[in-house]
């Protein structure tokens, strides 16, 4: 916690040597010049107060655009973000781990502001039971991820031609995905409205 001006006042006062030359009247102009100097060191305290919480992502402030170069950020060309969306892209790109399981999948686009149920399919074949679904063979390198409540509003008959089928939120899921599947791997994209 930063000290007050007085108390740097005070501590810059303790340091000046004593005598006629050296007054301690709050009236004269000695500590009126150590005052500003108090002021400077009460500023220069609180910034280094401030600099402790841009240290980690999860409560940078000012240092958001250097976190966002350091770690390659925004991804896929994502322009149009609040700071929060920001700063929660920093903070799910800096604790992320290695590894693509299914649930890696869905925490990775939970931190993107998504909600998704990522599933394997898997071939038949005869210890399977009757009721699940024919998949042929290519399926087995496809990961489907369904996709719902978009966090933006989609393409509707009131719109005008000119209107996107869909926003740019979409666009950053395929993408950062895209960017990190496994080798073979594909996604097939489900939106649900």
């Amino acid at each position: 916690m930063a000290h007050s001006v007085e108390l740097w006042g005070d501590a810059l006062q303790q340091q000046m040597p004593r005598g006629r030359a050296w007054p301690r009247d709050p009236d004269a102009d000695l500590p009126k010049y150590v005052l500003g100097f108090a002021k400077r060191l009460a500023a220069l305290e609180l910034s280094a107060d401030q600099l402790l919480l841009e240290m980690r992502p999860e409560t940078t402030v000012e240092l958001l655009p250097e976190w966002e170069q350091y770690l390659g950020l925004p991804e896929c060309g994502a322009t149009v973000q609040t700071f929060e969306m920001r700063r929660a892209a920093v903070v799910e790109k800096y604790h992320r781990k290695g590894g693509l399981q299914t649930w890696m999948i869905e925490q990775i686009a939970a931190a993107l502001g998504f909600t998704v149920k990522v599933s394997e399919q898997w071939p038949h074949h005869v210890l399977r039971s009757v009721t699940y679904p024919i998949y042929p063979a290519s399926t087995r390198f496809i990961l489907r991820v369904d996709v719902y409540d978009l966090p933006e509003e989609r393409f509707t008959v009131l719109d005008n031609v000119l209107t996107p089928l869909r926003g740019n939120a979409p666009l950053v899921l395929e993408c950062v995905l895209n960017r990190l599947k496994l080798a073979g791997f594909y996604y097939d994209f489900n939106y649900e409205v």
